[in-house]
């Protein structure tokens, strides 16, 4: 009896520790973002990751600030996110703070300030619905390219 319950309890912890293992594994990829079209060097850019359609647009999985000092003369900015995601699918939208109030700035309803969503699509008078936003994050590296857009 006693040998038995030691097999048992030695396959539990191996199957613990596979399990733990995979775990692990799973959060391996790396996200590289190209962001083009960036009008100026003013205030902060700030990137929202979702996995869930639940989490969309008010609650992001992750969230990232960066200073716009380091974008390029050419309006370009190189972004690896600093976290290793799992292997899934993902959506991006981003927010260009021109003047770093920590909000997006309207005019009658209308963006002031820049933005962006993953597959570059480009909504019209509303917030674009999450499938649209959804990419494939099946590799170790993936780079995707996000232009913003500027309303006015």
């Amino acid at each position: 009896m006693v040998k038995l319950l030691s097999i048992v309890l030695v396959g539990i912890c191996c199957l613990t520790l596979v399990s733990f293992d995979e775990e692990t594994k799973q959060a391996d990829s790396k996200l590289t973002v190209l962001f083009d079209n960036i009008r100026n060097k003013d205030g902060k850019i700030y990137i929202f990751i979702y996995n869930y359609e639940n989490q969309y647009p008010d609650n992001p999985y992750l969230n990232f600030e960066i200073n716009k000092q380091v974008v390029s003369d050419f309006g370009t900015l190189k972004f690896t996110i600093p976290k290793n995601l799992s292997k899934g699918n993902y959506a991006i939208s981003v927010l260009d703070d021109e003047n770093a109030n920590n909000d997006l700035d309207l005019f009658f309803g209308l963006p002031l300030e820049g933005y962006g969503f993953s597959n570059n699509v480009a909504p019209f008078l509303s917030m674009p619905k999450y499938d649209d936003l959804l990419f494939d994050l099946s590799s170790n590296k993936k780079t995707i390219n996000l232009t913003l857009q500027y309303f006015i």
